[in-house]
């Protein structure tokens, strides 16, 4: 991995609240930021472009970013807006399944205050033009009109960005209160990767057929169909398919496995690896992530990643993760 460029991620941090009875966990959360700290994680330089509070969560970040490796060159602090943050509570379902309720407390905050001027800030160009991959997500254009609108330039405009952009949809219903899912289907449409949940994909798009998202979605080069537990598969824009079964998990807590699985895939992306091995990569980090109640995990040892982007099938199905570990060929790793 030694030589890979800089990954770039702009916008989305924020501080976590987890809530768990009558205790409180704070972490750093926010998609992209995830992503940052997960590519750093996976041996990916990776720097953050954002801005956050002259406050304790933004204190947090800066200082949870930097400890994990994170460049944060390019993060502006603001003296007056506050930090974004959210509360998370979990709690199982009526099945008795793993489930987080998250309330978000991120209107007026320094990030909303992004414009497409942001992209011309000396340090946020400088970083820019080192990224390998650029990404994103339909986060940061539901937190202001500004915000909008500068999504719409770094898609559209590519400001000194030489390489992909990746737009993970992340729909967020709580940030859309109008419901009007055209303008996340507008930018994902821009972009040369996109990540889509299967669930989500029904609710935005209103079909998780890949075919069928492929017509909606002509113009990236990659679609990315995360369907849960089950599978995920990438469609090129010839309509080929791509189709990685998910791991076998014991899972703790859902909240961050999507950026998880994106940091994994984009991994695969920088390094310039087939569909299959991103792919795999990408379920590596989600399972991880499943395991542990916070919103990222570090992916498992080198020696173990390697023999799992290898394995045959039959061994990849074999697989199972849980707090304690992967499980490979009924040996515990």
């Amino acid at each position: 991995m030694a030589g890979a460029q800089a990954e770039l991620h702009l916008a989305g941090a924020q501080a976590e609240l987890h809530l768990a009875g009558a205790q409180a966990e704070l972490h750093l959360a926010g998609a992209e930021a995830n992503v940052a700290a997960g590519l750093v994680a996976w041996g990916i330089p990776a720097s953050f472009i954002g801005r956050l509070g002259d406050d304790a969560y933004g204190a947090l970040i800066t200082s949870e970013l930097t400890a994990r490796g994170v460049d944060i060159s390019a993060v502006e602090i603001d003296p007056e807006l506050p930090t974004g943050h959210y509360s998370k509570v979990a709690a199982p379902d009526t099945n008795g399944e793993p489930r987080s309720v998250s309330q978000y407390s991120r209107t007026g905050s320094a990030a909303s205050a992004m414009s497409p001027e942001f992209l011309d800030a000396p340090a946020v160009v400088a970083v820019l033009a080192h990224a390998s991959v650029v990404h994103c997500s339909g986060i940061t254009p539901a937190l202001s009109p500004t915000c909008r609108a500068m999504m719409r330039r770094l898609l559209t405009d590519r400001p000194g960005i030489d390489g992909p952009v990746c737009f993970d949809v992340n729909w967020r219903e709580q940030l859309w209160p109008d419901g009007d899912t055209a303008e996340v289907i507008a930018l994902a449409n821009l972009a040369d990767v996109v990540l889509v949940g299967a669930d989500e994909a029904l609710r935005v798009m209103g079909t998780d057929d890949p075919i069928a998202l492929r017509r909606i979605l002509p113009d990236p080069a990659t679609l990315v169909i995360k369907d849960g537990a089950d599978q995920a598969l990438a469609v090129d824009r010839s309509g080929e398919e791509f189709v990685v079964p998910a791991l076998r998990v014991d899972v703790v807590e859902p909240v961050g496995a999507g950026d998880a699985f994106a940091a994994g895939f984009l991994s695969g992306v920088v390094l310039d690896e087939d569909p299959e091995s991103c792919l795999r990569r990408g379920h590596i980090g989600a399972a991880v992530t499943l395991t542990v109640a916070a919103d990222s995990a570090p992916p498992p040892p080198d020696e173990l990643i390697e023999h799992l982007l290898i394995c045959t099938d039959g061994e990849w199905a074999a697989t199972s993760v849980s707090e304690a570990g992967f499980t490979v060929c009924g040996s515990r790793r």
